[in-house]
């Protein structure tokens, strides 16, 4: 909000769960705090919900995600969905539907790693022994659908890629010594990471496709150094950028924010 000041923006901070959003006889509508909403020039949405962007989006404002970010990025599938038709490397993956399919027709070998399509930051992501092991996980997260994935050879590590306005900011390496995910939250260790070019290539085909304002992408490395495409972040923290780089992403965000909206006017 001060950054935004300093643009000539005024920033509100708004709680999702403070805002109603829905339609009537005379078209969309929505609420903050049991207030319609005037005069709004843009939204940053840094929730995970797609429909509240979209909602923006078809009164006419600027999201920043837009709501086919938001949309894509928070469920795994569809992420994968999306990556692997453009041709990018990733790892075998199976989307699971524990009402209906057998734990007995999975085309994998144990381990394999078992994800919640909608987990952040390493949550609901387990590395499975066997068939018991399996079946216990989905009695006591009983979720309507799983993605399913082989192992990489190479575990532990991965290299997260920061986006702003489809240009590459910065990426660091996380790693870990004692766990298969090497999220900072869980206790991973970080450190600069240099694209070279052709992972640079790998990023940019991403972002031909679909128009990023503020992602991280992130890569799993395999035994021999090459990337395969892991997740999308759309609501990305970065305070391991920060604290590596002091890269001020709220600065570079806000600034290209203004860029934006200056277009626009």
């Amino acid at each position: 909000m001060n950054y935004g000041k300093q643009e000539g923006l005024e920033i509100e901070c708004i709680c999702y769960e403070d805002i109603q959003i829905g339609v009537n006889q005379d078209g969309l509508w929505i609420n903050a705090n049991m207030q319609k909403v005037h005069n709004i020039d843009f939204v940053i949405n840094r929730t995970r919900e797609s429909i509240l962007g979209k909602q923006f989006e078809q009164m006419g404002i600027r999201v920043f995600n837009s709501s086919e970010v938001t949309y894509i990025a928070n469920h795994k599938g569809r992420t994968h969905q999306f990556v692997s038709g453009l041709g990018l490397p990733a790892l075998k993956t199976m989307f699971f539907y524990p009402k209906f399919m057998s734990i007995s027709n999975i085309p994998f070998v144990y381990p394999f790693v078992l994800k919640s399509p909608d987990g952040h930051g390493g949550e609901e992501v387990f590395k499975v022994e066997g068939e018991d092991e399996l079946k216990k996980l989905l009695e006591t997260y009983p979720k309507e659908e799983w993605l399913l994935q082989e192992m990489c050879k190479h575990v532990g590590e991965d290299v997260r890629v920061f986006v702003i306005g489809n240009q590459i900011i910065g990426a660091i390496r996380r790693y870990s010594n004692v766990d298969f995910r090497a999220n900072y939250c869980l206790g991973g260790q970080i450190e600069s990471y240099t694209l070279n070019e052709e992972q640079k290539g790998l990023v940019n085909h991403i972002l031909m496709d679909l128009q990023c304002d503020y992602v991280g992408i992130d890569f799993i490395v395999d035994e021999e150094g090459k990337f395969i495409f892991n997740e999308l972040e759309d609501a990305v923290g970065s305070r391991s950028l920060y604290n590596l780089n002091k890269i001020d992403t709220a600065k570079l965000y806000i600034l290209y924010i203004a860029k934006e909206m200056k277009k626009l006017a």
